[in-house]
C-alpha cells in the first residue's frame, strides 16, 4: 500500500513538473514571439527609411541638374569673363553643396544599413531560439500525453 501512495505521489509531482516547463515554455515562447514582432516593426520603419532618403537623394539630383542645366545655360550666354569666371564659381560652389547632401545622405543610408544588419542577424537568432522552445515544448507535450512513465527518460533530457 505504502508503494503504490508513492507511486501515485511520484506520478502527480511528474505532473506538476510536465505543467510548470510547459508554462515556462510557453512563457519563453511568448516573449521570443513578441521579440520578432518588435524586431519586424524595426526592420520596418528602417526600410521605410532608407526609401525616404533614396527619394531624398533623387530629389535633389533632380534639383541639382535643374539648376546647374540653368547656370550652364547662363554661362553660354555670358559675353564677359568676369560673367563667366562668376558664374564657374557659382558652378563650383553649387556642385560642392549638392555633393555634400548626397554625402550626408549616403552617410545616413549606410548607418541605416548597418541597422537593418544587426537586426537581421538578431531575427535569425530569434528563429533559431523559437525552433528550440517550440521542439521543447512539443517534447513536453508529447511526453505528457505518453504518461508519465514512459515520459520520465524523455522528459529528463530536455534542457
Amino acid at each position: 500500500m505504502y508503494i503504490r501512495e508513492q507511486n501515485e505521489e511520484t506520478k502527480e509531482m511528474g505532473y506538476a513538473l510536465f505543467a510548470q516547463r510547459k508554462l515556462v515554455l510557453e512563457g519563453q515562447l511568448n516573449c521570443l514571439q513578441l521579440q520578432q514582432t518588435q524586431r519586424s516593426n524595426e526592420q520596418y520603419a528602417l526600410a521605410t527609411e532608407t526609401l525616404g532618403l533614396q527619394q531624398q537623394m533623387s530629389s535633389i539630383q533632380a534639383a541639382q541638374s535643374t539648376e546647374l542645366a540653368s547656370e550652364y545655360e547662363k554661362l553660354a550666354q555670358a559675353s564677359s569673363e568676369s560673367a563667366r569666371d562668376a558664374i564657374n564659381a557659382n558652378i563650383k560652389a553649387m556642385e560642392e553643396d549638392f555633393q555634400a547632401e548626397l554625402d550626408a545622405i549616403n552617410r545616413k543610408i549606410y548607418q541605416t544599413s548597418v541597422k537593418e544588419n544587426t537586426i537581421e542577424m538578431a531575427v535569425k537568432r530569434l528563429d533559431t531560439e523559437v525552433t528550440a522552445v517550440e521542439k521543447q515544448l512539443e517534447a513536453v507535450e508529447e511526453a505528457e500525453g505518453d504518461g508519465i512513465d514512459k515520459a520520465t527518460p524523455k522528459f529528463n533530457g530536455i534542457s
